[in-house]
């Protein structure tokens, strides 16, 4: 009969501990496995910035497109770009060039 109390109470020990590795292991595999918490976390850092560079482009994209709007539609905004970049002048204009410093 003593024997049988050492095995009564050893039974439970043992699937507790069993059921305690189990337990560490599930929760390794779920922080630690390739589809776990940790590339979860990263794969959402990589959609943050995806979606700031995509914030950023369509700004961008939006000011492309009054620039062009401007440039079809926009006499003044022709003009100017004709002037700075084009050097064009109108007829009987005279333009003055400040000269530039000499370097020593």
């Amino acid at each position: 009969m003593g024997q049988r109390k050492v095995m009564h109470g050893l039974l439970p020990r043992i699937a507790v501990g069993v059921f305690g590795l189990l337990t560490v292991g599930m929760l390794l595999l779920a922080v630690f496995d390739p589809h776990g918490a940790l590339a979860l976390r990263k794969q959402h850092a990589k959609r943050d910035q995806v979606n700031s560079e995509v914030a950023a482009l369509s700004k961008e994209n939006e000011q492309l497109k009054k620039e062009i709007d401007q440039l079809r539609h926009d006499p003044a905004t022709i003009e100017r770009i004709a002037r700075e970049q084009l050097k064009l002048v109108k007829p009987n204009e005279i333009i003055l060039v400040e000269p530039t410093p000499a370097k020593n």
